[in-house]
């Protein structure tokens, strides 16, 4: 990954010491065994079990609590959790024509194995009282951590293994509604960042060419706010970045170790969009590069989307209902675009076609309209259709199971690994 530095690469997480361990690294627990060290019981045993199973133990003791929240267990325990456990989420969402009003009283999180079952389960519900949940746009993963992005600028923040569930602070004030936000890993700090753009203002300045129209320009503005790694020191507070060169769409941004990709307006006449660019963000010396869309578009369109595979920037290029075009970009001084398969689908696409990852790297789910479910083979091309999401059944985990039918529900899915982060140090 290219940083401001071109020589200077992310550290690797270093995989905690088999040896014994000091009191202050990992504390002993009281009542074990002396005929097996507490590193084997804990970093060889435990860890290898669910979260739901550790949450548990941390009330074994004082000692075995602190083992097992500590940075080096829980960095270990995810690690081996992206090589057996990784899964994908859904998370359904209720059309709403005014996306100023609440969408639901109740946010929830299922688990879903596509090609595996047609059923996804329960993981997370939270109810909103009095006024509901606002309209969000795709909810972003990161390292077992959910975020949930609404609409209207809230923002929520759930880890659903521990249950853990936080609203951030406000951000800075956007005189336009629809903003969104990026979420991610920055390696070289061993924290966790969320992004937001607004706009301050904007003005529309009438265009003096004989052909009418106006010309919008704006003052836009971006923040980020950092919690986890060592530091206990958490200030929970949005802190300025510098501005962006152009103008960020409400698009869901990319989010990459060290990175964050936004697309933002280049320029616009008569009212119209003309081209847009790729907006990086290093999260190393938080400074914005621009770089051009693939050659297939000068502007994301709407039926287009960027998306991540294989840990590259991905756009999703739609030019009819039935193909969609998937680029990829090799990170550079410049992004170096190439296409990399050409599909075309089984059935016609009304919006959005969105791609998202598998745990095989040859494989990857196509999303069409948020409702059909895809596994497409980037070897040969094939398409395999999962499910269609109307068909979904939904196990509440409590002898109720439900399907959507004929609603007008956004089914929402994200890659998904268990992890016993916290998302607050206390």
């Amino acid at each position: 990954m290219l940083t401001g530095n071109n020589d200077m690469k992310p550290p690797i997480p270093k995989r905690p010491r088999r040896m014994a361990m000091s009191p202050e690294s990992a504390p002993l627990a009281s009542g074990s065994s002396s005929f097996i060290p507490d590193d084997i019981i804990f970093f060889q045993i435990l860890v290898l079990l669910p979260v739901k199973s550790l949450v548990r133990f941390q009330t074994v003791c004082k000692s075995w609590r602190t083992t097992l929240t500590s940075i080096s267990f829980v960095r270990w325990h995810l690690e081996l959790s992206k090589r057996t456990r990784s899964t994908m989420v859904l998370v359904p969402r209720k059309y709403q024509e005014d996306r100023r009003k609440a969408c639901s009283r109740l946010l929830s999180i299922f688990s879903f194995q596509p090609g595996e079952s047609k059923c996804a389960e329960l993981i997370f519900r939270k109810e909103f009282h009095p006024y509901g949940i606002p309209v969000f746009s795709i909810p972003l993963h990161c390292d077992g951590l959910i975020l949930i992005p609404c609409i209207m600028g809230k923002i929520f923040i759930c880890n659903p293994a521990t249950r853990e569930f936080v609203e951030l602070p406000p951000g800075s004030p956007s005189v336009l509604f629809e903003h969104r936000v990026a979420f991610g890993f920055d390696p070289w700090s061993g924290t966790y960042k969320v992004a937001r753009h607004f706009i301050r203002s904007y003005r529309d300045t009438l265009q003096i060419d004989g052909e009418g129209g106006t010309t919008r320009e704006y003052s836009s503005g971006h923040e980020i706010l950092t919690f986890g790694g060592d530091s206990k020191e958490e200030a929970w507070v949005w802190k300025a970045t510098v501005d962006p060169p152009y103008p960020i769409k409400a698009r869901t941004p990319i989010c990459l170790p060290g990175v964050f990709f936004w697309s933002a307006l280049k320029s616009m006449a008569h009212g119209k969009v003309i081209s847009n660019v790729i907006l990086r963000f290093s999260l190393l010396d938080e400074t914005f590069t621009v770089h051009p869309n693939p050659p297939c578009s000068d502007h994301l369109g709407k039926n287009d989307a960027l998306s991540a595979l294989g840990g590259k920037l991905c756009y999703i290029h739609s030019p009819t209902p039935w193909e969609i075009a998937i680029w990829l970009a090799e990170d550079g001084p410049n992004l170096t675009w190439s296409l990399c398969r050409r599909v075309s689908l089984p059935i016609p696409r009304n919006l959005l076609a969105f791609a998202c990852a598998s745990t095989d790297p040859d494989k990857i789910f196509l999303s069409i309209d948020a409702r059909y479910l895809l596994r497409c083979d980037l070897h040969d091309e094939s398409l395999e259709e999962i499910i269609n999401m109307r068909d979904m059944l939904y196990d509440l985990r409590n002898g109720r199971k439900f399907t959507i039918g004929s609603l007008l529900v956004a089914h929402y899915m994200v890659p998904f690994v268990e992890s016993l982060l916290r998302i607050r140090s206390s």
